[in-house]
């Protein structure tokens, strides 16, 4: 028997057996069935009774000054910011809180309207609600507890609180101050449907509703080489979310277009406040000129006073050019003296190139920090970078004012020296026309001046009108068909997985967690002995614990299989006629040793040979319980010399050749009273009247009454019971077959339950090793097994 042991465990391989793992969890199919029920119906649940949420998206390209602008390259040079380092500018400006802020008090976001709904409890509505609120200071309860408007008419509405407590009735459009502030209801004519209408209103904090817009509003590059960007918006009403976007893009283009305006109105300031000024010297000088005429008599001019004055008057207005250009380059350095900071001045009335460059590019730096104060802390690094750029800028700017002061200045000295000999000139003619060309002078000084203004005034006004935003809609806000969450398909399938694992998961911990034995496959690997039979569980409607061996049961074939298989565990015939005696014991208690000891050896007795079943376990005697016989006077009083063996033989009523002798009375040293020398002489004696001599002994686990005995017989049986047997145990009949403390050693698989068991799952088989063997379909317990119970043993 230990080489054929050692034989099998060479032959065995701890190899994964996918069927057996199948149906590990098959015998759980049930539990399978209703999780998965239970989690698809949740899913429906969950995906009728949660609120869908749409995306709102929309495409909006920003247009490349940079792009396709020819010209200066000096201006190029001084670009530090590409396109793209502009587009990301906007994608920060169009999330900035000022524009939201616009978007949250243009739309009235700070009110939520909801209607009682066919699903959910109540539903959001907008731009379809009957009632709309307009409110005040609030106070904190406002935006904790929603307040319900219960529509009477056209004329009056009731206030209640979310329990339905009556608050007021009011009119519309009546101011109403309560614990949750002040506030007036207006009725929507149009969206006026009928009486009794049910509307509850839900007050949103401001600042918290920027923050959500803010976190939820998404601006990205479709592009990383274009300037198109996509704002998108999740929401559960496709409308609301349109409507934010739209307004959203709509602030922003008027704030670009502002931006863009001021340069433009800045001119038109300056331009009026010179021509108001003009005007009235041109008024001044000809009452000057018809006063003159009229006191003098003078009606015209000779051809040399004619001459001098369009000379003067030519380079009169040139001087008065020069001084506007000064008084340009004074009001630049005005603004870079001040501290100021905001729109650079007009460039549309400066001459040089360069400093037009200059004074453009101060301007766009000043628009981008403008934009980056709204959206960023004060020491970030790109705020710091442009803020160096504007100095070096204004830097740049101041040369290039000082070169061209200095070159008008030198052009103003030299028109001065020409106006000098102009007037010695003009003394050569009449006094009169002397007198009158210098009023004349001073009248076509400011005519030119005030023509001058007038068509500068003009150009500014066209390009102040035909300023476009720097951005075009591509597409308009439009929203998926669909809702983007929850997604129909990915629930039920979290579903279907939840419905498969948590079972799953739930038939893992109860396994990891039961130490018990559970197959024959976990006693072979360990032990390395192959179990020499199996014992189904007994039946229902089993009540005692004789089998009925004459019967064609499921248990009697399994008895006859065992008791078949016995002469070659127990060394076949002896050649002195002696008979043959096998030992029953276990690990623990309990693991049927005192059932199998009977109903083996009534098998055996069946086959016409004299057996007799020993109640060795003076501990705890069974067997002669469950035979009905007396045990008042046993083994225990033949090892204490009180009888001899044939006063204590007893037949059974099971069948004449079938003997016991009972345990006697319990003693106080069992395993001294066994190891007294008497017991070997006891199955000596036995062996010859008997043919065989089946030894119904105590755990090997906990006593040593077994290991004694074992010295005395042939074969030893050890009994592991199905989901009883502890698996620490099987190391220790490990340690008994390596130590070779028993003659024979095999195992007897008892109890099994094969409806349950994860190693046969619903069908049974199986063959044993000694020539041949028996295979069997299960047809044990008939009755259907409630739900009921099969919960029970799941657990």
């Amino acid at each position: 028997m230990t080489e054929n042991s050692l034989d099998f465990a060479e032959n065995n391989e701890d190899n994964f057996d996918i069927r057996k793992v199948f149906l590990m969890y098959f015998r759980y199919w049930y539990w399978f069935v209703i999780a998965i029920g239970m989690a698809v119906t949740g899913a429906y649940f969950y995906l009728r009774y949660t609120t869908p949420i749409y995306n709102v998206s929309a495409v909006l390209l920003i247009k490349d000054e940079k792009k396709g602008m020819g010209g200066n390259d000096m201006l190029k040079e001084l670009e530090m910011f590409s396109g793209n380092k502009l587009v990301e500018n906007e994608m920060e400006v169009l999330k900035s809180r000022s524009l939201i802020t616009k978007v949250v008090d243009d739309l009235n976001l700070t009110v939520a309207y909801f209607q009682k709904g066919e699903i959910r409890a109540y539903d959001e509505i907008y731009k379809s609600s009957p009632i709309w609120v307009q409110h005040g200071e609030l106070n904190p309860i406002a935006y904790n507890e929603p307040l319900l408007i219960h529509i009477i008419n056209q004329q009056k509405f009731e206030l209640q609180n979310v329990n339905g407590t009556l608050l007021g009735t009011f009119g519309y459009g009546q101011n109403i101050r309560s614990k949750y502030g002040a506030f007036r209801v207006f009725i929507n004519d149009s969206l006026y449907r009928h009486d009794n209408d049910l509307i509850k209103i839900i007050f949103i904090n401001k600042n918290n509703l920027i923050e959500n817009l803010q976190n939820q509003i998404k601006v990205e590059l479709l592009n990383l080489k274009s300037t198109v960007l996509k704002l998108s918006l999740e929401s559960s009403l496709p409308l609301k979310g349109k409507s934010i976007l739209s307004k959203l893009i709509e602030s922003y283009t008027f704030s670009a277009l502002a931006d863009k305006n001021m340069e433009a109105t800045a001119t038109l300031q300056f331009i009026d406040q010179r021509l108001r000024l003009i005007t009235g010297e041109l008024g001044d000088v000809e009452k000057d000129v018809e006063t003159y005429k009229s006191s003098e008599g003078i009606t015209d001019l000779s051809v040399e006073g004619n001459l001098f004055l369009e000379k003067v008057k030519e380079n009169d207005t040139k001087l008065n050019e020069v001084d506007i250009q000064l008084k340009i380059l004074d009001g630049v350095e005005n603004y870079l003296r001040s501290s100021q900071s905001g729109i650079a001045p007009a460039t549309l009335m400066v001459n040089d190139p360069v400093l037009i460059g200059l004074l453009s590019k101060l301007n766009e730096l000043e628009i981008q920090r403008e934009k980056y104060v709204r959206t960023v802390q004060p020491d970030n690094p790109i705020l710091g970078t442009i803020n160096t750029q504007i100095a070096n800028t204004k830097l740049a700017i101041k040369e290039s004012i000082a070169n061209q002061k200095q070159g008008l200045q030198v052009t103003k000295a030299s028109l001065k020296g020409l106006n000098s000999r102009f007037e010695s000139s003009i003394r050569t003619i009449p006094r009169k026309e002397r007198e009158f060309v210098n009023i004349k002078r001073q009248q076509g000084i400011k005519e030119s001046l005030f023509l001058m203004l007038l068509q500068k005034k003009e150009e500014t006004a066209i390009s102040y009108a035909s300023t476009v935003t720097d951005s075009r809609l591509v597409d308009e806000p439009y929203s998926t068909p669909k809702p983007i969450k929850p997604k129909r398909s990915i629930v039920f399938l979290i579903a279907l997985v939840l419905g498969i694992v948590i079972p799953a998961g739930a038939i893992n911990l109860r396994e990891s967690f039961n130490d018990k034995i559970q197959t024959r496959k976990e006693i072979e690997d360990v032990t390395g002995i192959s179990v020499f039979g199996e014992i189904g569980k007994k039946p229902k409607e089993m009540k005692d614990n004789i089998v009925d061996m004459k019967s064609t049961s499921f248990l009697a074939e399994q008895f006859r299989t065992i008791r078949t298989n016995l002469q070659y565990a127990a060394g076949g015939i002896h050649i002195d006629g002696r008979g043959k005696a096998i030992l029953l014991t276990s690990s623990i208690g309990g693991e049927g040793k005192s059932f199998v000891s009977i109903n083996l050896t009534a098998s055996i007795a069946l086959l016409d040979k004299k057996v007799v079943v020993l109640e060795l376990d003076l501990r705890k005697p069974k067997v002669s319980e469950y035979l009905g016989v007396s045990r008042e006077v046993g083994i225990s009083n033949y090892l204490v010399g009180q009888v001899k063996l044939n006063e204590i033989i007893k037949q059974s009523s099971l069948n004449p050749n079938m003997y016991v002798l009972p345990s006697g009375p319990i003693p106080p040293n069992p395993s001294e009273l066994l190891s007294n020398g008497k017991m070997g002489i006891l199955i000596e004696e036995l062996r010859k009247q008997f043919d065989y001599v089946v030894l119904d002994t105590p755990p090997v686990g906990l006593v040593t009454d077994s290991t004694i005995l074992g010295q005395y017989v042939d074969a030893v049986f050890y009994l592991m019971r199905y989901e009883h047997t502890p698996k620490s145990y099987l190391k220790v009949v490990k340690d008994l077959k390596d130590k070779k403390k028993f003659n024979s050693l095999n195992i007897i698989f008892n109890g099994v339950d094969y409806k349950n068991s994860k190693e046969y799952g619903y069908g049974y088989g199986y063959g044993y090793g000694y020539g041949y063997g028996y295979g069997y379909g299960y047809h044990g317990d008939k009755e259907n097994v409630s739900f009921w119970e099969k919960l029970k043993n799941l657990f």
